[in-house]
């Protein structure tokens, strides 16, 4: 009868904040320094377009009446071409804006969902979950247990495996015995991938 209590009481999951996690990565804040540099070089061509729209409009404008109705007729269908033209435009800089931020955060990404398995091991946690979504407004401190503090050790500080005691040991001829090295912990600090950068230049 009691079992399924039982058993709940024994399963310990974890909890985290991914995008804690993403912002304390140092290959990911100079990512998003590469989005934000290729997203004002798009915000500029915007703003250009627009200028030049603006100024065709006025000149459109201050001559209609003046127009023969020829003249009249295709400076309309011009500024319409260039209104149509803007807004395609406008479109497809925030589908290769969205494109560029999920292909220079992909390393992060890997980084997160290649550390979570080690930590649920290393923890001995049943699951984790990512509370950012806002879909847990109370977690039991009894039952969860906050890794995000964990997640990003495991991922700026790995421990390196032990070597063989053979192999990294000082064989004394004393009875002090054998002595180990110390393992160094390090940072890994991957380089981002600059090539969609240069491919999505603005013509």
């Amino acid at each position: 009868m009691f079992s399924p209590f039982v058993l709940m009481a024994q399963t310990k999951f974890g909890y985290f904040s991914y995008k804690a996690v993403l912002d304390s990565l140092p290959q990911y804040q100079v990512a998003m320094e590469d989005y934000d540099k290729l997203k004002q070089r798009c915000l500029k061509e915007v703003d250009y377009n627009e200028q030049e729209l603006t100024r065709f409009y006025v000149a459109f404008l201050d001559g209609q009446r003046d127009f023969p109705e020829p003249i009249l007729r295709k400076r309309q269908k011009e500024l319409q071409q260039m209104i149509d033209n803007s807004i395609v435009f406008r479109d497809q800089l925030k589908r290769w804006l969205r494109h560029a931020k999920d292909s220079l955060s992909q390393s992060s990404y890997q980084l997160i969902d290649s550390a979570l398995p080690r930590v649920c091991e290393e923890l001995s946690l049943t699951y984790i979950i990512d509370t950012d979504n806002g879909g847990y407004k109370y977690i039991n401190p009894m039952c969860g247990e906050n890794i995000t503090a964990d997640v990003i050790s495991a991922i700026l500080r790995p421990e390196l495996p032990l070597r063989n005691i053979v192999e990294c040991a000082e064989v004394a001829t004393d009875s002090i015995g054998v002595v180990a090295t110390d393992t160094i912990p390090y940072c890994i600090i991957p380089a981002v991938r600059k090539e969609l950068f240069d491919s999505l230049k603005v013509q």
